[in-house]
């Protein structure tokens, strides 16, 4: 993923997240992901509104693990 820097133009915002295809902006979506058969809802990730390809932040990857782990059966 590509940092937007301020000398970049076209609308997005300084330090926005731009697809590396597109060169757009992403945006925060929510929906629910099977991880591990654990389904979890609201799982928060930034999605291309062009391409639609899906990135998770760091932030976004350390809550999916902590919600599987709360929730995996041993």
């Amino acid at each position: 993923m590509e940092k937007n820097s301020l000398n970049k133009t076209g609308g997005t915002k300084a330090g926005a997240l731009l697809c590396p295809a597109c060169c757009v902006e992403y945006v925060e979506v929510e929906f629910d992901l099977d991880v591990e058969d654990v389904v979890l809802h609201n799982v928060k990730a930034l999605r291309c509104p062009s391409c639609e390809e899906e990135q998770f932040t760091p932030e976004q990857v350390e809550e999916i693990k902590k919600r599987v782990s709360n929730t995996a059966h041993p």
